[in-house]
């Protein structure tokens, strides 16, 4: 199979190029045009529910239709009510009726409404401190999602031409407009801004540090020629997939973050075996990289071909392992209940495949269509500093140097440096026991956009509006559900229990709301609350929702999956691992030893995320689906490095040298790439961390520190003083299974 591809991506890479450029063309025309369909972004979703058909949904759907109309909050800010408060009255008074015929609107109501600004009713619309107050909108039930959307728009322009008009009296009023499609937006906007940044930011870094390792422009530019184009058709497959399914407004950001991180991973293996190869070729021939005897334009092409061709027998063979490995710890995540973490995994899945084949079949077509530039040595490489940094840490055809030494003393000391780094990785994994998990669609809101300030203003400064802390639909008529409200109004640290109300689809069932006084909404405190209540006998049904019900039904379809998902993604890379060496003590020891750097990592992402250490926020937990999703990257992406290593090791050890001399002469040939890829995946995964959302800083921190820690203790240490340990044993198997291996593998 891949001398096959060697053949023809060596014989046709014209065609290679031209079929991926007429992708990409297409892709991005869906993605940022999308042929009158809307592009990407405006198809893209924010779910209003985790867990479509758990409680905690049902409750959210039967309070939904409690109302008669979308709602739109505008809060007013900015005001000195006890100085001003009879001008702002009079104000009120003359240009209320202006919002109110403001298109698609069906009712509007301000304080300044009620006979008595004394009511409770008026008192819950001002602000607690007095400088300012809301107007509630309500739009007509009857429109159409297209007519809500461009009424919502009427309204804002409305609002603003309102304000411009206000501030003539009250020069420092200013005006927010809260609605739940207007939040949705924001972090959409937030999420393609935060996107954009990251990219920003990691691409440069990542090019810097290719231009190092491979001591050129051209060499360094084929990894990020390849993520590009493979990040170009994994956002055009993301519009494709939003027609058949809804598709959440992080998945672009996580599998952008995914695909730039691989496709760099897998041209840097490519270009960089190639690389070898080429220098093989040459000296084979009596040529040299200097510059002074280099092979003529026609000399080279069949040199190149040659080189190109055993570069992808043998690192072609390698990326695809790591890309299948990778794809299966990812696709775990398919069996679970919340179809947020499905549509993640797909995408992951489908930018893990376009990594792999760009990374198979456009790098080495470039490269092949080059031919002679990359045999030529770089103009950088004449100028001092940089020539000793790329013979520093750029890559290497020798067996001897640096990482061979590293893994010689290794060898003298195996069960010392297993045991030390053993009790590292268990000392950086400690933090986990303090570990919390939260999930509140607020932690998703950035400061500094208008519906998010508004969201925060009515959360501090209007107590009888705040979100509630739990809703209770009673299968009882208002009148009839007093028992379960002194219930409620006796639970610790309740400041409101609202009457109970009928529900509009079903008069025969009761809402209630309840705010309770606690910090961490989604906490072990209010978590706990929902079970007593979920298990109260009020006499007759009741369902309980609110944010902290969300996150127990989301946690408890996690749990109920996760010992099938840990299996599959275990199973797969036992498998295929096993596929790959014909060793079962192999995929079992890198099952272990992965899953305690993994561990470890989050550990210390942990420690990061509740000291607020390194710039990051403190939060009183970390995300659920981040945890979730960084759990199966984190081990794919451990798995990328172990397949590098142990292919490279297998090479070694299947010409017939001895297992210690293997280990050797394979971390040699791919120490410096493991290190070079990881500083530079770590390098985009930071970059990420720059945009303002708690989520995305949370994965890329996670990541990063997952990587650090595989390509330095895990995969510099402990694997090869594991393997010297073992010894032959590292290649065992049963003679049946030896024979399965024999008829499945994938040839060289």
């Amino acid at each position: 199979m891949f001398n096959f591809l060697g053949r023809s991506v060596s014989r046709h890479p014209i065609r290679v190029i031209v079929a991926w450029l007429i992708l990409v063309v297409l892709a991005c025309a869906g993605t940022f045009y999308g042929f009158g369909q809307g592009d990407l972004f405006s198809r893209l979703y924010n779910p209003v529910s985790l867990l479509p058909g758990s409680e905690s949904d049902e409750v959210n759907s039967l309070a939904s239709s409690n109302t008669e109309g979308t709602s739109m909050t505008v809060v007013i800010n900015g005001l000195d009510m006890e100085a001003d408060g009879a001008a702002i009255a009079m104000f009120m008074a003359a240009h209320r009726q202006t919002i109110a015929d403001l298109t698609g609107v069906a009712t509007a109501f301000d304080p300044f409404q009620l006979p008595d600004l004394s009511m409770p009713q008026a008192q819950a619309m001002f602000s607690d401190k007095k400088d300012g107050f809301i107007i509630s909108i309500v739009l007509d039930k009857d429109l159409d999602s297209d007519d809500e959307i461009a009424a919502e728009a009427d309204v804002r322009q409305g609002i603003t031409d309102f304000e411009e008009t206000m501030r003539k009296d009250f020069p420092d009023a200013a005006t927010f407009v809260l609605s739940t499609q207007g939040l949705s937006q924001s972090i959409m906007d937030q999420a393609k801004d935060d996107l954009v940044r990251g990219e920003a930011v990691g691409l440069p870094v990542a090019l810097l540090l290719l231009i190092i390792v491979f001591g050129g422009f051209v060499a360094a530019g084929l990894p990020i020629a390849g993520a590009l184009v493979a990040i170009g058709i994994g956002m055009g497959s993301l519009w494709a997939m939003t027609f058949a399914t809804d598709v959440e407004t992080f998945t672009l950001n996580i599998a952008s973050i995914i695909g730039l991180a691989l496709s760099v991973d897998y041209g840097l293996l490519i270009v960089s075996r190639y690389r070898e190869e080429l220098t093989r070729a040459l000296n084979h021939g009596g040529y040299t990289t200097d510059g002074k005897h280099t092979p003529t334009k026609e000399a080279a092409k069949p040199i190149v071909r040659a080189a190109m061709e055993e570069t992808l027998r043998t690192a072609g063979r390698t990326v695809f392992f790591s890309a299948v490995t990778i794809a299966c710890a990812m696709a775990a995540l398919l069996i679970m209940e919340a179809p947020m973490l499905r549509i993640i995994a797909a995408s992951a899945m489908i930018v893990t495949l376009l990594a792999v084949l760009t990374a198979m079949t456009l790098v080495p077509a470039i490269i092949v269509l080059l031919r002679r530039v990359l045999i030529r040595p770089s103009v950088i490489t004449r100028i001092p500093i940089l020539r000793s940094m790329v013979r520093a840490v750029g890559d290497s055809s020798s067996d001897r140097g640096f990482f061979s030494r590293l893994a010689h003393g290794v060898h003298k000391r195996p069960w010392l440096i297993m045991a030390v780094v053993a009790l590292i990785l268990v000392a950086m994994a400690s933090p986990l026991r303090d570990l919390q998990m939260r999930t509140t669609f607020s932690d998703f809101f950035t400061e500094g956009r208008p519906e998010v300030q508004a969201y925060f203003i009515i959360q501090a400064d209007y107590p009888a509006l705040v979100q509630p802390s739990l809703i209770i639909v009673a299968d009882k008529q208002p009148e009839d559900t007093m028992k379960l409200v002194a219930h409620l109004q006796d639970l610790d640290d309740v400041s409101f229990v609202s009457p109970p109300a009928a529900l509009a689809s079903d008069d025969h069932r009761s809402v209630i709301t309840v705010r309770i006084d606690v910090e961490n909404q989604v906490g072990q405190e209010m978590t706990q609350m929902v079970k007593d209540l979920r298990a109260y006998d009020a006499g007759y049904p009741i369902l309980v929702g609110g944010p902290a019900a969300i996150q127990l039904d989301f946690l408890n379809s996690i749990y109920d999956r996760a010992g099938g998902a840990l299996a599959i993604m275990g199973g797969a890379v036992f498998l295929l691992m096993f596929l790959m060496t014909g060793s079962l003590i192999i995929p079992l020891k890198a099952i272990i030893v992965n899953s305690l750097s993994l561990l470890a990592s989050l550990g210390v992402a942990t420690l990061i995320f509740m000291n607020g250490w390194i710039g990051m926020p403190k939060v009183m937990g970390m995300e659920t689906f981040i945890l979730v999703c960084a759990v199966c990257f984190g081990f794919g992406l451990a798995m990328d490095y172990e397949v590098f290593l142990i292919a490279r090791i297998k090479e070694f050890w299947d010409s017939g040298v001895s297992n210690d001399q293997a280990v050797e002469r394979g971390l040699q040939r791919s120490g410096r790439i493991i290190t070079s890829a990881a500083a530079i995946i770590v390098a985009v995964f930071i970059g990420f961390t720059f945009g303002e959302m708690l989520a995305i800083k949370e994965i890329g921190v996670v990541l990063a520190i997952t990587v650090i820690t595989d390509a330095t203790l895990v995969r510099m240490l402990l694997v090869p003083a594991t393997m010297t340990i073992l010894g032959k044993w590292n290649w065992w198997a049963p003679k049946p299974l030896k024979w399965v291996y024999s008829r499945l593998k994938i040839v060289h």
